[in-house]
């Protein structure tokens, strides 16, 4: 314990005598007009303040992003206020089935991804792996129900990454660290951005609580991963992304004996596949724009046995083999009304999902038409009304060859207000029912009648919130209220994997807090707060459980001096649900999961325009970093020394 304390207190010693040192000289270049009431585009689906959006957003810019030292857009995201996401494995890595995603406001399979405005989900699943953090310009999250305007799995809430257009540089870079190395390219000039590179993640001893009566202990061994993004925009109105991974992933599990490995056990492999790939036509001046996007998965599990720590040949697995595939096509226009005053958009969505399990030779499809309208009113300059409603018809052939086909229809409704209350603050609420539709590949895991019960989880949320934002400081503070029937949740019904249901009524109440404050171009601090009360009451049952954490806060300070910038940042997840596991490693749980307390610091020097390197240390505290209620872990404490060279 006193090894962790000093190495935190080390840190913070570090940032403040950077803060204290003095010095005030950066390049010009680096020099910028600073606001933080930025122009958004993912809450309304047309460009505008964020003072004058009626909804709760954040913003992170390039600059945030690059000090903070996060590797990937899931470790950006994970720090940001409502999030408590969810992994299987150190560093959010992902094993086949077990797939790391975004969690807001408590809700799991609630939260759309999106790059550039063309969706990335599959399957429920929100993964970012192939999104490298050096091609991003923005991250916009809208937190609350957005199914009107962006259709199923926004119930939570929306995140846009927005990736940068032009540039005139080119970077290589290569790292290394007690655990991971990495080698990579990056480009950008007029029309194009291009990103490769590769990670090479090392061995990670013990990735779970071990218990008492624990049975077995995951471990994590050599794996890497390739990463390629291209984006194209031969002109300013029409662009190309392209991204794609290639993981090839390790994980073994050692059966255990009063807490001691016995050598036996199973090691698995998993080769996991993604490509994301869109085309957008966007004519701001006609304010028209269209989408055309197309995802891929595909996975292919194998397996070991494990004896006297020896591993035997790598076989097919059936688990997780899956084939997975996504085409949609969102078109839509807008006009302003009444000499500008008001603004009405309307859209098309048209999907089309496929899954296949090649181990259990199932195949299913669904067919997405979705119609969505938003009329924003204008009563005065200080006041107006956004009304949207959304007309979806899906239609399904779950497991084609077997009858199993139905169709249904979704109808949600919208209305949010805004008052400005001066030129820097402004008030907003909003009602909105949002819908989530059950994962394809979920209803090859039910078996006889069961198949087909899965349904959608939909209902309401109610939020109000008051923002003040000035070009140098802003404060956000919003309260709501979630009323979700349905809640998807995975069950036991004596499989040998657990299955997806619609386990009863989801219900959450919080209040959520940031501030943002720009000192100086040497000098931003920010912090956060979220409280809440997820909770969830099982059909049959008259009494609500705790489904996650009440409690979030965040911090982080961000300081140049001369040549040096650096950066500590804090995350505190407490008051959180209870495990699946009891004190012995048996299911039953009789305590909650630990706390996290997460402190990382990144520091980056620039010795000239062509030379910087940058040092990143995770997990400061070197805690057993609790993610989820299996009690699997993150990360301990790791660090990376990167050296960039840029021409």
């Amino acid at each position: 314990m006193k090894s962790n304390f000093s190495k935190g207190l080390l840190m913070t010693a570090l940032i403040t005598g950077s803060v204290m040192w003095g010095g005030t000289n950066v390049f010009a270049e680096e020099l910028q007009e600073y606001t933080l009431d930025q122009m958004v585009v993912t809450a309304t689906r047309t460009e505008a303040r964020e003072l004058e959006v009626p909804a709760a957003v954040s913003v992170i810019n390039a600059k945030e992003i690059e000090n903070s030292g996060a590797k990937t857009a899931y470790e950006v995201i994970e720090r940001q206020v409502g999030f408590t996401n969810n992994a299987y494995g150190p560093g959010g890595r992902e094993f086949g089935g077990s797939s790391t995603r975004t969690v807001l406001r408590g809700l799991d399979k609630g939260t759309l991804v999106m790059v550039n405005g063309a969706p990335i989900n599959m399957m429920n699943y929100n993964s970012m792996e192939g999104i490298p953090v050096e091609a991003v310009e923005k991250i916009e999250i809208v937190r609350g129900a957005q199914s009107v305007l962006y259709g199923a799995e926004a119930t939570g809430g929306v995140i846009n990454i927005i990736t940068k257009k032009d540039g005139n540089r080119t970077t290589i870079s290569v790292g290394a660290g007690n655990y991971d190395k990495k080698w990579g390219l990056f480009s950008s000039g007029k029309g194009y951005t291009v990103a490769v590179s590769k990670d090479y993640l090392g061995d990670v001893d013990q990735t779970n609580k071990v218990f008492e009566k624990s049975t077995r202990k995951w471990k994590y061994r050599d794996s890497s991963k390739d990463n390629a993004f291209v984006s194209l925009s031969p002109t300013d109105k029409l662009s190309f992304n392209f991204a794609h991974t290639e993981g090839n992933y390790y994980r073994d599990s050692y059966t255990v004996k009063n807490g001691v490995e016995t050598g036996a056990g199973t090691a698995y492999y998993y080769k996991d596949r993604r490509d994301n790939v869109s085309a957008i036509y966007n004519d701001k001046d006609n304010q028209f724009k269209t989408i055309v996007s197309y995802n891929k998965r595909v996975v292919s599990p194998y397996q070991a046995t494990l004896k006297g720590f020896v591993y035997g040949p790598n076989k097919r697995a059936t688990s997780s083999d899956w084939n997975l595939n996504t085409l949609t096509w969102d078109t839509q226009k807008a006009w302003n009304l009444r000499d500008d005053k008001d603004t009405l958009v309307l859209g098309m969505t048209i999907s089309k999902e496929e899954a296949e399990d090649r181990s259990k030779h199932m195949q299913g499809d669904r067919k997405n038409y979705g119609l969505y309208a938003s009329y924003k009113y204008a009563f005065s300059d200080k006041f107006d009304v956004t009304a949207g409603i959304r007309g979806q018809h899906i239609s399904e052939d779950y497991i084609k060859g077997q009858d199993k086909t139905k169709s249904h229809n979704e109808f949600v409704p919208q209305i949010q207000a805004l008052y400005k209350l001066s030129d820097n603050i402004s008030w907003y609420a909003n009602a909105a029912k949002s819908y989530q539709l059950p994962p394809l590949n979920q209803f090859f895991s039910h078996t006889g009648d069961s198949v087909g019960d899965l349904k959608p989880q939909e209902g309401w949320t109610y939020e109000t919130g008051i923002k003040h934002i000035t070009d140098t400081a802003s404060v956000k503070a919003g309260v709501y209220h979630m009323d979700i029937d349905a809640k998807f949740d995975w069950v036991d019904i004596g499989l040998p994997n657990k299955v997806l249901k619609n386990v009863g009524k989801f219900k959450n109440d919080g209040l959520e807090i940031e501030y943002k404050k720009h000192l100086s171009d040497q000098f931003s601090y920010n912090l956060g707060a979220a409280f809440s009360n997820p909770k969830t009451k099982e059909e049959g049952k008259d009494f609500y459980k705790q489904s996650d954490a009440k409690l979030q806060l965040t911090a982080g300070i961000d300081y140049t001096v001369g040549k040096l910038s650096s950066n500590l940042n804090f995350l505190y997840l407490g008051k959180r649900e209870s495990s699946y596991y009891n004190s012995l490693g048996s299911k039953g749980s009789d305590h909650s999961i630990p706390h996290r307390s997460l402190l990382n610091a990144n520091f980056t020097y620039k010795a000239d325009e062509h030379h910087s390197a940058s040092l990143t240390l995770n997990n400061l505290l070197d805690r057993d970093d609790t993610i989820n209620k299996y009690e699997n872990w993150g990360m301990p404490f790791n660090w990376m020394l990167t050296y960039n060279y840029t021409f």
